[in-house]
């Protein structure tokens, strides 16, 4: 792999990508705000994503089929911020929109450890996070400095620049002070239109390095230039000296942890396999019986999946088929758990319906069985696991995205509640949801008679302190995104 590290050269097309990241830069603070995180993220990434294709062509890079699956995910996700009105989704969604710009561009500049998706993947996030960006990141300010070499004008307006770039804090330090302190000079600064905003100076101070760092990695991965410190051989000779643990000691510990599960589920299995027969343990409610499993589930598939991780990295290899056959007991029992868990889970809510951490939950369960199905399958079947695991995540988390998850909570316990299959409904719950809700409790609003549930109901629709609220008289474009601006067109007919 190429590991280009003597002094770079920069082209026309490669200062101006420079100028455009330093743009880039300032928008990221500029537009993406806790805990709005709303349209600004879409036009923030439609910025960069677009900026960096132009680069990219214009050095002939070819964009593979991979790589523009990839470009449909980022664009999906990039979209969940203007569309949907939900912070712990959109704040995940963030973190994982990041992930697939940065996995994209090295899909793009083929930079990646191998030429498919696989388990080196992990080896692929390292190097493209930290060790490329930060290997070029002087390449911005590289750039920059070859637009102004030769030219006594250009360093003049830099040397301005910087003069100007170091005063601005105290600029509108001094000035905001005088605003204070005298209303005539107050009002000259109202009449000229000046706003002084220490916001918008930080921003651009802080956009600098954001702009190296995004400049490092584009720059670094079309060029090749610090990208070979990663390799495949490199992370296989780490891998490698980690495989110290005898085979007998690994695989009697693995024996001894499925015979201890083995005991546990036939001394547990009256209780365990209660939910599905629908009914209860003697003297647990509802309440406890779907909480307990779901923290049985969680330790558990917590402890498998350190020990089988553990296990298939220290282990020498020597009688694999040892090691695949307890992988598969352990993957089994831990299937097996979170198939008891969801049952319970499904029980509480058919019970008491729906609220959010009953369907994060019970997302979160449906997950780790696909990965633990996986993994099980991949013990006997060779097949690439890394490709269907991530592209299975991938899947679930635009489902969880896409799927409304508010509204679709508000809509089943109406429901539930109008038909009569659920006993009360909890309209002090639809506080902690967000605008998403709204749509459905006002449509509710309007076909009940019951006075005392209409006023609930108009009180939960009039509560601004929802999942994903901001304060209306901070609200901007950067915030704006379809749920929530329909829910206040709702509210503002009440």
């Amino acid at each position: 792999m190429n590991n280009r590290t003597e002094n770079a050269t920069y082209t026309r097309n490669d200062i101006v990508f420079a100028l455009a990241m330093l743009v880039c830069g300032f928008l990221y603070w500029n537009l993406i705000r806790l805990p709005g995180l709303g349209a600004g993220v879409t036009l923030f990434a439609v910025v960069f994503c677009l900026s960096t294709v132009i680069y990219l062509k214009s050095g002939e890079v070819q964009l593979t089929k991979t790589s523009l699956l990839c470009f449909v995910v980022i664009v999906l996700s990039a979209l969940v911020f203007l569309l949907f009105d939900n912070s712990l989704i959109k704040g995940l969604n963030f973190i994982f929109l990041t992930a697939a710009a940065i996995y994209w561009i090295s899909l793009s500049t083929g930079r990646t450890l191998e030429k498919r998706i696989s388990a080196y993947i992990l080896g692929d996030f390292f190097h493209q996070v930290l060790v490329i960006p930060f290997g070029n990141f002087a390449c911005c300010f590289g750039a920059l400095k070859s637009l102004i070499a030769g030219n006594k004008k250009g360093k003049s307006l830099l040397a301005g620049a910087v003069g100007i770039l170091v005063i601005l804090p105290v600029l509108a330090a001094v000035i905001n002070l005088l605003i204070k302190a005298d209303a005539a000079f107050a009002g000259v600064i109202a009449d000229l239109h000046v706003t002084v905003s220490i916001d918008i100076i930080l921003q651009i101070i802080l956009g600098i390095p954001v702009a190296c760092y995004l400049y490092g990695l584009v720059y670094g991965d079309r060029y090749g230039r610090n990208t070979g410190h990663v390799t495949v051989e490199s992370v296989d000779k780490m891998a490698a000296a980690c495989r110290f643990a005898p085979g007998v000691a690994v695989y009697s510990a693995l024996t001894a942890l499925n015979l201890v599960f083995i005991v546990y589920f036939l001394s547990q299995l009256t209780y365990l396999f209660s939910a599905f027969n629908n009914r209860l343990p003697e003297l647990m409610t509802y309440a406890e019986y779907a909480r307990r499993g779901f923290f049985e589930l969680c330790t558990v598939a917590g402890i498998n999946l350190a020990v089988i991780t553990a296990a298939h990295l220290i282990v020498k290899r020597e009688k694999v088929r040892v090691l695949q056959a307890e992988t598969t007991a352990l993957c089994l029992f831990t299937l097996m758990l979170i198939i008891t868990a969801v049952s319970k889970m499904v029980m509480y809510i058919n019970t008491y319906g729906l609220t959010q951490l009953r369907v994060y939950t019970t997302w979160f369960m449906l997950v780790l069985f696909f990965f633990f199905a996986v993994t099980a399958v991949r013990q006997f079947k060779r097949f690439n696991a890394a490709r269907v695991m991530l592209l299975g995540f991938v899947i679930f988390f635009l489902t969880l995205s896409y799927g409304n998850i508010d509204g679709r909570i508000a809509a089943y316990n109406i429901d539930r509640y109008k038909n009569g299959t659920l006993e009360r409904l909890d309209v002090e719950a639809f506080d902690y949801l967000s605008a998403a809700a709204v749509p459905y409790i006002y449509n509710f609003y309007q076909e009940t008679t019951d006075q005392g549930l209409k006023a609930e109901l108009k009180a939960a629709i009039l509560k601004k302190t929802g999942n994903g609220a901001v304060a209306s008289s901070n609200i901007t474009f950067r915030d704006f995104n379809f749920q929530s601006h329909t829910a206040e067109n709702i509210r503002s007919m009440l």
